[in-house]
């Protein structure tokens, strides 16, 4: 190629890059005033977000739920603007224990990680981090349930079982052994280890994850909380905040 030829290609690169870069000025502030556009206000602060989560669950227990953030006003507005979740929730993937419904909360207002035993690592733990740092979610909360198949299978195979997500369950189950014998129980009896090995698996992976989220929990803007979901009166249990 000639120096002719280089020139005039030079020339239009520039031409083509100033095009693009004036393009982007344009579109930039559209794309910017699209995702400042809150289509579910919730609470700005991790207390009170506990607290909406907790008083949505009250009304799905007592059967009064209002099912919010389902019209179409909602749903457009969150097919059209950026997701701003107010509760990041990591549950069993159990089918009973669905978290927008147990809290009664509606579109774009949960960021919902789920695996069968409410366990974290690998990407799960990633998830949850893009739901809280990227997303602005305040509050993030590990819910357990009763009558877990997953913790069921950990205490029975104590302690050896060739899937993943139940090995995870494993130091809850030792816990949970060691809580039973020291109250007198019999920690071979797998319907006394059950219960106490929810909640401590529950314990357990707050616990972790307020280690993998240490900087924000120290900024204030976070909470990570958990609690456990009775199958049997419907309401949520806060077994640490």
């Amino acid at each position: 190629m000639d120096m002719t030829s280089h020139s005039t290609f030079s020339r239009r690169s520039l031409l083509r890059l100033g095009a693009l870069a004036g393009l982007a000025t344009v579109i930039s502030p559209a794309i910017t005033a699209r995702s400042q556009v809150v289509c579910n206000p919730g609470p700005t602060d991790p207390g009170p977000a506990l607290t909406r989560l907790l008083a949505g669950n009250a009304l799905w227990a007592s059967g009064t739920q209002v099912h919010p953030g389902e019209d179409d006003t909602r749903r457009m507005c969150v097919a059209d603007n950026s997701q701003t979740p107010f509760a990041a929730i990591l549950s069993c993937s159990d089918s009973r224990v669905p978290p927008e419904l147990v809290f009664d909360q509606g579109l774009g207002d949960l960021f919902v990680a789920r695996v069968a035993g409410n366990t974290a690592s690998g990407k799960l733990i990633e998830s949850l981090l893009f739901g809280t740092d990227n997303l602005g979610a305040k509050l993030l909360f590990v819910m357990g349930h009763s009558s877990c198949g997953a913790v069921r299978a950990a205490v029975i195979s104590y302690p050896k079982h060739s899937l993943e997500f139940v090995k995870l369950i494993f130091p809850a189950v030792k816990e949970a052994r060691k809580i039973v014998k020291a109250n007198g129980g019999d920690p071979n009896d797998p319907n006394q280890v059950i219960p106490v090995a929810t909640d401590q698996n529950v314990i357990l992976v707050v616990n972790r994850l307020r280690k993998e989220f240490r900087q924000l929990i120290d900024q204030g803007d976070l909470l990570v909380a958990g609690g456990r979901y009775d199958l049997s009166n419907q309401q949520v249990t806060v077994l640490i905040q």
